[in-house]
């Protein structure tokens, strides 16, 4: 069981994004992430973001052991051959620690793609764009990192299963995770979402504010351990926290030194 969490790169300070690799390094988290955007996906779309790859090459750089990698790369962002020639790159940098999450998007992101001049597929096209990227990244990437393909269609979860290395469920229940998670054979399963975590139940409700609670896990650490567990007895090999607050010390901390003792008991009691 791997658990890891999301930096927070929605800034225009990069110290703030390298601070927070390294508490989460230091905290003992399995993996870093980045998500993969032109403009921010809340808080407007002024608002600073740092672009994923070369965030990436530097967290890379600064980072030991930890495991880096993007959740995810949209596929209709760059040439697949450009981004496969990045991703060689990173994983050269950090070699064995690279993951490529690779996605093709929605119609949600049809505005951002439209606005930098970017092409946005459909149905079929966009099936098609996702396997040519992922294949192309694949064979520059072999033996250096490990690409996942996320998505909630049944195609892409096909897809994942015979041709990547991992798939990434995105901000699902246990419930609707486990169905999901069924038809995807011959690759790693793992899960992504957002929590707010506090000192306890209570503490997690005055953080969380005035936020959509059907969006986040929000609880202490044995509300929070319980979710993480029901995901991975659903058969989540890697758990991928995000946290609004990532950019403050606390929420790393605290899922590293008291989430990820109760979910590996919890685990453990399960299994005896």
């Amino acid at each position: 069981m791997r658990l890891g969490v999301t930096l927070p790169h929605f800034t225009d300070d990069p110290e703030k994004v390298l601070d927070a690799a390294r508490r989460a390094q230091r905290a003992g988290l399995d993996s870093l992430w980045l998500f993969d955007h032109l403009w921010p996906l809340s808080g407007g779309k002024n608002r600073p973001i740092l672009e994923c790859w070369t965030t990436l090459a530097w967290v890379a750089a600064q980072t030991q052991h930890i495991i880096i990698g993007s959740l995810v790369t949209r596929s209709s962002l760059r040439n697949p051959h450009l981004l496969a020639h990045m991703a060689a790159t990173v994983a050269q940098v950090a070699p064995g620690r690279l993951i490529v999450g690779i996605g093709s998007g929605d119609a949600v992101s049809r505005p951002e793609n439209l606005a930098f001049g970017l092409p946005y597929w459909a149905g079929e096209e966009r099936h098609a764009q996702l396997v040519e990227t992922v294949e192309t990244v694949r064979s520059q990437v072999a033996g250096r990192a490990r690409v996942w393909v996320a998505g909630h269609a049944e195609a892409l979860r096909l897809v994942a299963g015979r041709i990547a290395d991992g798939w990434n469920g995105w901000d699902r229940t246990p419930e609707l995770f486990a169905r999901e998670a069924a038809i995807v054979d011959g690759c790693e399963v793992t899960w992504g979402g957002l929590a707010i975590l506090g000192r306890d139940d209570d503490d997690a409700e005055r953080r969380a504010g005035s936020r959509d609670r059907s969006k986040f896990v929000v609880g202490g650490p044995d509300k929070i351990a319980d979710h993480l567990a029901r995901l991975a007895r659903a058969g989540a090999k890697h758990l991928v926290v995000t946290f609004p607050d990532a950019g403050e010390s606390g929420p790393y901390e605290m899922l590293a030194g008291e989430v990820k003792p109760r979910l590996l008991d919890l685990l453990g009691r399960s299994n005896s």
